[in-house]
């Protein structure tokens, strides 16, 4: 399980460099978005292949639509709460409750912010939908598909093996992999606005495993 020894154990230092560089790449993707037209050209390509892709099935939008919902900042920021709450409860341990309020309020102000600084407009399908303009990077949904389904990780990480725990990150990873490919079939993103989402999200559960990971901070506590 992910539990630090005596010295720095070495996913920690794995889970700082996994967070520099995703911040690194994301500085550079959030610069070059306003610095260089070829971002937008790749965009382009990307909604291209979509429309060809896309198939103009009812079963499908409304299988995606439902799929996308799981990203939704509300219901996810209020099913991670709710899951701290009884796992505390359970644990004795304000340590998860704290988990999913940092998470959520790392949720609130980097997707907040990136949305209000970068001010980007939506992808033209999306705008009569959403409004023209700051709305779009980066990808709210795929950020909180990210950091929901990694702090849910490690909040079951003392309760895992090392094999299972293996699966809930490949899990994890799916779960978010697929909601921000559902922001581009159902054409309500650019595909760096996900890019982005997956980068953000993968800073803020690097930092959160970094803070809240410790041999009793998710164990149960004292009664």
């Amino acid at each position: 399980m992910l539990e630090p020894d005596a010295r720095r154990p070495r996913w920690v230092v794995l889970a700082w460099w996994a967070a520099g560089l995703c911040l690194l790449a994301l500085v550079a993707l959030t610069i070059a978005i306003h610095r260089v037209g070829r971002v937008l050209r790749v965009d382009v390509r990307a909604l291209d292949v979509v429309n060809r892709l896309r198939v103009h099935r009812q079963w499908l939008l409304d299988a995606f639509g439902d799929i996308t919902w799981a990203g939704d900042f509300l219901f996810g920021s209020v099913a991670l709460l709710a899951t701290c709450a009884v796992v505390g409860w359970l644990r004795r341990s304000w340590a998860p409750v704290r988990l999913g309020v940092v998470a959520v309020a790392a949720l609130l102000a980097t997707v907040g912010t990136g949305k209000e600084v970068v001010a980007r407009s939506r992808i033209p399908f999306a705008v009569g939908s959403f409004g023209d303009g700051g709305t779009s990077y980066p990808s709210g949904h795929t950020t909180t598909a990210v950091v929901v389904g990694g702090s849910l990780v490690l909040l079951a990480a003392p309760m895992l093996s090392r094999t299972g725990l293996r699966w809930a990150w490949a899990a994890m990873v799916a779960y978010a992999g697929l909601v921000g490919v559902t922001r581009l079939y159902l054409r309500m993103h650019w595909f760096t606005d996900v890019l982005a989402g997956w980068l953000l999200g993968s800073v803020i559960v690097c930092l959160l495993a970094i803070a809240f990971v410790r041999p009793t901070a998710l164990r149960r506590g004292p009664r």
